[in-house]
């Protein structure tokens, strides 16, 4: 057994990183299917820590990149569930960010989340 089979590592980094990540909200929707097609609903929010940056260079490279687009960090340690995916919305520095693309670390640490701002029509 090697410390990548275990929870060591995410446990780490996320009491060293923790302190120094911004707080947010990770919201997972689940899409409900109807006769008339798909439906999301959001489940509660699950509290994360989550630093902002710029897009690297294979997001940028990306098909459908905008000016818009950021790269989330966020720590996997204490979150349970699913990974993030697609159909999620995360909130960080007060905007929600619509989930593009989802990859992991080899020790499952963190995500590295290509996101886009999300747009609401103001109501």
């Amino acid at each position: 057994m090697s410390l990548l089979d275990t929870d060591a590592i995410k446990n780490i980094m996320g009491a060293a990183f923790a302190p120094i990540f911004g707080t947010g909200e990770l919201i997972r929707v689940n899409m409900v299917w109807q006769s008339g097609g798909g439906l999301p609903v959001e489940d509660a929010p699950v509290a994360i820590s989550v630093q902002t940056d710029r897009c690297d260079e294979a997001m940028r490279q990306s098909p459908g990149y905008t000016a818009e687009d950021s790269k989330l960090i966020i720590l996997q340690a204490g979150i349970t569930g699913r990974e993030p995916n697609t159909d999620d919305v995360i909130v960080a520095r007060g905007q929600r960010w619509k989930v593009k693309s989802v990859r992991s670390d080899p020790a499952q640490s963190h995500w590295i989340i290509h996101a886009t701002k999300e747009v609401t029509d103001g109501t």
